[in-house]
């Protein structure tokens, strides 16, 4: 479309890797959204490279990690802070970084959120950085509305990513298992993690291969003169997962719980 893209890598690799595979216009540097050193030097080479302070049209936050992806029992505080330093931290700094350029130019901020940050129904870590998230997202909107700047979430449903990797996802749930106290594992059963692993792969299984529809919500949330505040993407965020969290919360409760327990049934049958 014709839009000069500076790509934040976390990488060298991946830096390399994505500047071989795209347009001359999107240049690449690495950047770690968990460090405020590294945004802050992100944003000067940035600022560095426009012709003016008033070029920066738009400050997508795209990093994400799952997570533990197991019971708030045996997550640790660690779990929690690790979560919420790439999918929550991370976005407000960078946000907070770079916020005196988009002033200048009116621009937008764009959110990669999550419908887990309206219906938490996987992990409490993954969960609690989403709905973070959000929350700042919709605060600081209101804050930055009198600046002319627009700040746009991005809600995508399951989609298969790299951010699911089966092997990595398994083991973490296994080690977090082993971790846990005797009594913790008595609690929940010793077949627990083979009950995650039946759960897990049918995630994978349910995942939409049509990212596509994420990328275009970006291109409008950036492109759009009029954007929407927020961006559903994919069948299960519209039509699964928005419309039960307006559901009294026992059957919410019952509904996830019994989609859970398919999933399970449907990958050991």
């Amino acid at each position: 479309m014709g839009f000069p893209v500076v790509a934040g890598c976390l990488t060298k690799a991946g830096s390399e890797s994505l500047g071989k595979s795209c347009s001359s216009r999107l240049k690449t540097l690495t950047v770690d959204v968990t460090d405020s050193d590294s945004i802050r030097a992100a944003y000067e080479a940035v600022k560095k490279a426009l012709p003016d302070d008033t070029c920066l049209w738009a400050v997508v936050n795209n990093a994400g990690v799952t997570g533990r992806l197991t019971v708030s029992e045996m997550c640790t505080k660690k779990d929690f802070i690790d979560a919420c330093n790439v999918n929550l931290f991370g976005p407000i700094e960078v946000a907070r970084t770079f916020m005196p350029l988009l002033r200048k130019s009116k621009g937008r901020v764009v959110n990669m959120v999550s419908v887990m940050g309206r219906c938490p129904a996987v992990s409490s870590p993954y969960s609690v950085s989403k709905f973070g998230l959000e929350a700042y997202s919709d605060v600081l909107r209101r804050e930055v509305s009198r600046f002319g700047v627009k700040v746009i979430v991005i809600e995508p449903g399951f989609f298969k990513t790299t951010i699911f990797n089966r092997e990595a996802l398994q083991a973490s749930t296994r080690k977090t298992f082993e971790q846990s106290s005797s009594e913790v594992q008595a609690a929940y059963g010793h077949d627990y993690v083979e009950k995650m692993s039946s759960l897990l792969d049918g995630v994978m299984d349910s995942l939409s291969p049509h990212t596509y529809k994420v990328v275009n919500a970006y291109v409008d949330a950036i492109t759009a003169k009029y954007p929407r505040a927020r961006y559903l993407v994919g069948y299960d965020a519209k039509f699964l997962f928005v419309p039960i969290y307006h559901l009294p919360e026992w059957l919410m409760d019952w509904l996830i719980e019994f989609k859970s327990r398919k999933l399970i049934q449907k990958t050991t049958s």
